[in-house]
């Protein structure tokens, strides 16, 4: 990993890693899987959401994915929280790489899914999602096959409401993901509540940095070089 102090950012991965990773997503048939699911979502659902947004599967491109699987091998952590789940393709990644790891790494996330066509009061979701939805009668995380669900624990709630407890019972904690609401204030209060559980040398890891100013604000209150990665990904380690 080469530092840029003078930004306060560092760069986690050189090519030929980076090559590395992508080729083990492939030969697991990752990248495979989740274009046969998002053909799947295609075909299920269609329509807007009550804000506006044309119902969308996930935003991870290959790259942020190869990057996002990079960083849970590096880091080869053995208890790792998730905000965020939707149709779980963020998680299959995640869930790939504590695969590889061969280790005993689990994953606990936490989502507040929404279906597509189905009706909701008035300020249940933020005014900023998108449209990010699972197909009608599906739940978060359907496109995980079976082989890798052994090492997640999925947590129905909003990430404000149920991510102290979730963090109470996984106790000390290697990294922590954000993938929820990309509102500041929901930004800021899980990286505030996550921090103080991460062990030295944990990864606060976050995506959609790039929508405001929280995660670099957090990174500079607790002094970190950034590593910033593809579409907003970015971590700090502590």
């Amino acid at each position: 990993m080469n530092a840029t102090n003078s930004e306060n950012t560092f760069t986690p991965f050189d090519s030929s890693q980076l090559e590395r990773y992508r080729r083990e997503l492939g030969q697991a048939g990752i990248f495979k899987h989740m274009e046969q699911c998002r053909r799947e979502f295609d075909d299920l659902v269609e329509g807007y959401t009550a804000r506006g947004y044309r119902y969308g599967f996930g935003a991870l491109t290959e790259a942020a994915a190869t990057q996002l699987y990079g960083v849970v091998r590096e880091f080869r952590p053995l208890r790792m929280v998730e905000t965020g789940v939707c149709n779980g393709v963020s998680t299959l990644v995640i869930l790939a790489a504590l695969e590889r790891n061969g280790d005993n790494g689990r994953l606990w996330s936490i989502d507040l899914p929404e279906e597509a066509g189905k009706e909701y009061p008035e300020g249940y979701f933020w005014k900023g999602k998108r449209g990010a939805a699972v197909p009608p009668g599906r739940q978060p995380g359907w496109i995980l096959p079976d082989s890798l669900r052994q090492r997640w624990q999925f947590v129905l709630g909003r990430s404000q409401e149920v991510l102290p407890g979730v963090l109470e019972e996984v106790g000390e904690l290697d990294m922590f993901f954000h993938d929820s609401e990309h509102s500041p204030e929901c930004m800021s209060f899980e990286y505030r509540c996550a921090w103080p559980r991460l062990d030295a040398g944990g990864v606060l890891l976050s995506d959609d940095t790039n929508w405001n100013s929280a995660f670099s604000e957090f990174a500079e209150l607790v002094n970190r070089p950034i590593a910033r990665l593809s579409r907003g990904l970015a971590f700090v380690v502590k």
